[in-house]
């Protein structure tokens, strides 16, 4: 044999050998502590098959997580974990009382700063004055209890009126057809910009940043967040649109320093260690609040409108209601039933220490340094939490007793803050257009991706409108 055949074959074996004993490493329980079992690790389907599991593994990761945890469900139950190449393990714990316990952990125990670390905007492409996990979960915490400060109820009910004028002008020269993927989350954006940022900044940067947000928010979507961390993020619009961002507000946001804006004067008393805010993390609180309150409302009001529009009977029966708030409880019912119908697909914590349970007469232990997830698609299909018929869309469910009780908003020190605020902008958008339109939808709907949350449609979505 020539001796660059023999370098191939030993090269050939070596690879062999080294691929064989990282999927053995795949496949490996965890080591825990005597008397206490590691969860299952899960490898339904094809990612069961050696070597082969792995490419199906990293495949179900970044285009079907929602699939990849059904599947293994199905085979190993309410306790599983998926091992991920390249990443720390996640174990899914989808019960109840897992719901209720993992998401109540302090934040010193289950925290979001390592895995939101790893969504590009918040994470990375946006400068902060410390680029590590921990900060990050720092500013986070911090800017919850700033957003939880502008939300007093008395303001948040005065946004139908503020609605009511936004529609009037944004839908001003609306005839014919209007592609509802564009013309939608402008109108909810700005409702959210101006309620925030306050008008004189939204007047002055309410354009950009709308279309700024619009594609930042395509970047939590698992495949595009793989790919920002590879040179094509380069050429992605959410990473454009963020650095575009970020030099905005470096160089504009100065010049409002005398501004009545609710956010500016939020960020300028928040402090992190006992110390106001660098000029970079004040930059960051800004863009993270607008970030939550304009992205979610923008998706969930879009499709909110979309479940009723389709649903002739319900659309008649909202028309037919001539009391303002009569029609907005309604639709905040529909908002509720989108959301329950289809939440965001896992809520995760990553462990700083070890976290214990008991099921199943077994003790389990998931170590420090691995990521606990809970399912609230599951739950909400779940006929113990929501009576009669949980796979059907039915607002009336919120007036029938015994109420259900979705897990659409999370809970715990990490829960979203601004459920009823969502709900007033959403239901207030919908009702001014249902109000002042009849419309018809033109196209076939659009796939509704659900891999992290609902995301925006990647296709038009036309509507023929009628003035009302």
């Amino acid at each position: 044999m020539k001796p660059t055949a023999r370098v191939s074959v030993t090269a050939g074996f070596a690879t062999a050998a080294a691929v064989t004993a990282y999927w053995r490493w795949l496949r490996r329980p965890t080591q825990t502590p005597p008397g206490t079992v590691p969860p299952p690790i899960a490898w339904a389907g094809p990612d069961n098959l050696p070597i082969i599991g792995i490419v199906t593994r990293l495949r179900s990761v970044i285009s079907d997580p929602l699939g990849l945890v059904i599947r293994n469900r199905a085979r190993y139950g309410d306790v599983f974990t998926l091992r991920v190449p390249s990443i720390y393990d996640f174990t899914f714990l989808l019960g109840d009382e897992h719901y209720r316990r993992v998401l109540t952990l302090p934040t010193d125990h289950a925290g979001v700063g390592e895995v939101l670390h790893r969504v590009p905007t918040v994470g990375y492409w946006f400068p902060r004055e410390k680029s590590g996990p921990e900060t990050l979960q720092q500013l986070i915490l911090a800017g919850r209890r700033q957003m939880a400060a502008m939300l007093p109820s008395a303001r948040v009910d005065d946004i139908p009126e503020l609605a009511a004028d936004i529609v009037r002008i944004r839908t001003r020269n609306w005839s014919g057809a209007v592609d509802l993927t564009e013309d939608i989350h402008p109108i909810v954006y700005e409702v959210c910009g101006r309620y925030f940022a306050g008008d004189e900044i939204w007047d002055a940067l309410g354009p950009r940043l709308t279309r700024y947000y619009r594609h930042i928010g395509d970047g939590i979507d698992i495949p595009r967040t793989t790919l920002s961390i590879t040179p094509y993020h380069y050429l992605m619009p959410e990473f454009r649109s963020t650095r575009k961002l970020y030099r905005m507000l470096r160089d504009e946001l100065p010049g409002f320093a005398d501004t009545r804006s609710p956010l500016l004067e939020a960020v300028a008393r928040t402090e992190l260690n006992g110390a106001p805010l660098s000029g970079k993390d004040r930059r960051w609180m800004f863009m993270y609040v607008l970030w939550n309150a304009m992205v979610y409302p923008g998706t969930y009001t879009y499709w909110a409108l979309v479940d009723i529009v389709t649903r002739p009977e319900l659309l008649r029966r909202i028309h037919s209601l001539q009391d303002r708030e009569e029609r907005l409880e309604l639709i905040r019912h529909c908002f509720a039933e989108s959301v329950r119908m289809h939440p965001v697909s896992s809520l995760i914590r990553y462990l700083a220490k070890p976290y214990e349970f008991e099921h199943d007469g077994q003790k389990y232990h998931i170590p420090a340094g691995q990521a606990v997830g809970v399912f609230p698609g599951t739950l909400n299909r779940d006929p113990n939490r929501i009576p009669g018929d949980p796979d059907a869309y039915d607002p009336d469910r919120y007036t029938r007793d015994p109420k259900p009780q979705p897990a659409t908003f999370g809970r715990g020190p990490f829960g979203c803050i601004a459920q009823h605020f969502s709900e007033t902008v959403a239901s207030s958008v919908i009702d001014e257009l249902l109000q002042r339109f009849e419309l018809q939808l033109a196209d076939d709907l659009p796939v509704r991706r659900e891999r992290i949350h609902q995301t925006y449609p990647g296709s038009p979505l036309r509507a023929l409108v009628t003035a009302r």
